[in-house]
């Protein structure tokens, strides 16, 4: 358990500076220096490249991870060969990305889509050395590498805006940061993990592809999922891009809460439920258990928490000379993202479980239906709702990825009988965010926010050590 604390505590920190530095770009500096409709514009460049390379991953990484950490000995071979199929697949990627770009945006878009689609391929090759990282479970590498990069996009984005060099030139300090990472990544694993020499292997590539082409399509679906909310919104909204400066806000508010979820989850718990699962199978319920358990314990609070304060989060972040109509719009969104945020940290937890354990054609049409029914809620919701409609779509997907994310673990990996502590755990949390919740919307119009979220977190971090959750021990030590 001690090692589980440890790596979630590197990785959730490293994240949090990054998102934090994010915030200060995209929500601090962006909306003082530009309009809506130009940072809008680099909401969607975002979106569109971050959705398109998901085909350089092809679904490789969690089975990469998977395999190096039951065979440590052949990192370097596994990693190698994962690199051959990356680079093939980087030059397919960044050629969609391109034509698509030029086909759908204005040329300031495609330019900045050039940019961040050349960062993306740097990133996701760096990617491959993280995993290496995690399947050696020492995460404190990738930290050290998140926050260089996070780092150098902060200090050369920052001054770019500062100095009036515009978003062009923002785009161009998210590609220069990724260098970094994937230099010090490429270090980190030639001189403290294995040498980089390998040996091509068509044995290798096969085991690899069989695993991942089923979770490639559930991972387009997921990416689909969670990108395609902001192409179709500077589509069908009648605000066009204005639209998504707005919702692009509020998202990155809460995206930088959803980094523990994938700290904890996707990056210490993941080898240790694949090795449970392989090797010591009456250990995985409890690994499971302490999971989900964490999941509920933070999720709901910053649900509740986030959606009662947002407006207030909303006029501090947000520069005065916004009006309250823009102001009003973009707390709107954020009520309901806070409540999506909250969601993504148990369904986080189940696309963990699905992929550790090797559930391939589960999670594909897990994540095909979710998305199918997101695009569907987009298509309907956002010409009513505008951008709060694409919000709605969002909160109503994660619930149904939800129920039947956990309805199918519990018939076909773990019983409900095995995880008895989950439901305490929900009744607790449960209650004590409500008490919360109704102890926020009484204070905050006596008290500052700067006051309300440290009394907030104090109020139920020591509700839940009272009422012994701190003390539930990981029960596969």
């Amino acid at each position: 358990m001690n090692r589980i604390f440890k790596n979630t505590s590197s990785l959730f920190s490293a994240h949090l500076i990054g998102r934090l530095g994010s915030l200060v770009i995209t929500v601090w500096l962006m909306p003082r220096y530009f309009l809506e409709s130009e940072y809008g514009g680099y909401f969607v460049a975002i979106a569109l490249t971050n959705l398109v390379a998901i085909l350089t991953e092809l679904g490789i990484q969690n089975p990469l991870i998977r395999e190096m950490t039951l065979h440590l000995q052949q990192t370097r071979h596994y990693l190698g060969n994962a690199l051959i199929v990356r680079c093939i697949l980087s030059i397919i990627a960044y050629g969609i990305m391109i034509i698509s770009g030029i086909y759908l945006y204005t040329p300031i878009i495609v330019e900045m889509i050039v940019f961040l689609g050349l960062a993306e391929i740097v990133n996701s090759l760096a990617q491959l050395y993280r995993c290496v990282f995690r399947a050696h479970e020492e995460m404190k590498y990738e930290a050290l590498t998140v926050i260089a990069e996070r780092g150098t996009f902060l200090l050369i984005g920052a001054g770019a805006i500062l100095f009036g060099y515009g978003l062009v030139a923002v785009c161009q300090a998210g590609l220069i940061a990724s260098c970094i990472n994937l230099i010090l990544s490429v270090g980190f694993t030639r001189y403290r993990f294995t040498p980089l020499r390998f040996r091509p292997s068509r044995e290798i590539v096969t085991v690899l592809m069989q695993q991942a082409l089923p979770f490639a399509i559930g991972n387009l679906f997921n990416l689909l999922y969670f990108r395609v909310d902001a192409i179709l919104l500077s589509k069908l909204s009648p605000d066009g891009v204005d639209a998504n400066a707005w919702y692009g806000l509020a998202y990155m508010i809460v995206n930088a809460f959803t980094i523990l979820p994938g700290a904890f989850m996707m990056g210490a718990m993941f080898p240790v439920l694949s090795r449970a699962y392989e090797r010591e199978k009456g250990r995985f319920p409890g690994a499971y258990t302490f999971g989900m358990r964490w999941m509920v314990l933070s999720g709901l609070p910053l649900a509740v928490g986030l959606s009662i304060l947002s407006p207030e989060i909303t006029t501090v972040l947000l520069p005065p000379a916004h009006t309250p109509d823009v102001l009003n719009k973009v707390a709107k969104a954020l009520q309901w993202l806070s409540w999506a945020g909250g969601l993504i940290f148990v369904t986080t937890a189940i696309l963990a479980v699905l992929r550790a354990t090797d559930k391939r054609r589960a999670f594909s049409v897990l994540m095909g239906t979710t998305a199918l029914l997101n695009i569907c809620l987009n298509l309907y919701l956002i010409p009513r709702f505008n951008h709060v409609g694409a919000a709605i779509a969002m909160v109503m997907s994660e619930a149904f990825l939800l129920i039947f994310g956990i309805g199918y673990i519990s018939r076909n990996i773990v019983k409900f009988r095995e995880t008895p502590l989950i439901f305490p755990t929900l009744l607790k949390a449960g209650i004590l965010s409500g008490v919360m919740g109704i102890g926020l919307t009484v204070l905050k119009g006596f008290l500052p926010i700067w006051v309300l979220i440290p009394l907030g977190v104090l109020f139920y971090g020591g509700g839940i050590a009272i009422l012994g959750e701190f003390r539930a021990r990981l029960r596969f030590d």
